[in-house]
């Protein structure tokens, strides 16, 4: 396997209940510290790759190698420490009472120790421009600000790969500058593997790389 291969899918179909299948043989190649947007039209099964990437559906048939690793049942705890994903509605992540607790959430299950955690909430709510925010509730946040705080959470869980599942798809044109921005920081500045899925052909042309999913 190439040493710069971060994603590798083979094959891949899925069908939900029996049905139609909603992604018919994939096969693709993701590089190390790539940005590459998934393209494609509403049931094109675009959503449905992302949640096959990260392990929340399981294949019909075909095989995806994550940084080297099979993603199956063996390896699927230590495969989730190496990629993330953000989902299209900021309302439906934020699981915290306020920013701080809502980027807080993932390192409290992981039982990281208070002082660290701390660290790093601080670290990665100044990345995404919401440290002077981190005392707001929900309703207090913009669109755009509600899903720089969802990428913070993933960030603070230090993860080489990151999935934004139409991730400005609800945002208005303020909050899409927002996290374009952002993306582009992440990719560039921090070496991160970014995978955007989206409908927005002017979005994604700003990615390193298109591929398409027709329907």
């Amino acid at each position: 396997m190439q040493v710069n291969l971060m994603i590798k899918v083979s094959d891949l179909s899925f069908s939900y209940n029996n049905e139609d299948e909603a992604l018919s043989h994939i096969n693709l190649s993701i590089s190390k510290g790539s940005w590459v947007s998934i393209l494609g039209h509403n049931g094109s099964g675009k959503s449905t790759l992302s949640k096959l990437m990260v392990g929340l559906l399981s294949p019909s048939s075909g095989s995806i190698l994550i940084d080297g690793l099979p993603l199956d049942q063996a390896h699927i705890t230590e495969i989730r420490k190496k990629i993330g994903i953000v989902f299209q509605n900021p309302d439906n992540q934020f699981v915290g009472v306020t920013v701080k607790h809502d980027i807080a959430f993932g390192l409290e299950n992981q039982c990281i120790p208070h002082d660290e955690m701390v660290k790093k909430i601080m670290e990665y709510a100044t990345l995404v421009g919401m440290e002077p925010f981190l005392s707001k509730e929900p309703h207090q946040l913009s669109g755009g600000q509600k899903q720089r705080v969802a990428i913070a959470g993933a960030l603070a869980m230090e993860q080489d790969i990151l999935i934004l599942d139409e991730a400005t798809s609800m945002l208005d044109p303020e909050g899409t500058t927002e996290i374009i921005s952002l993306i582009k920081r992440l990719n560039k500045e921090l070496g991160k593997t970014i995978i955007t899925i989206t409908h927005d052909l002017s979005f994604a042309a700003q990615s390193d790389a298109l591929i398409v999913l027709k329907d």
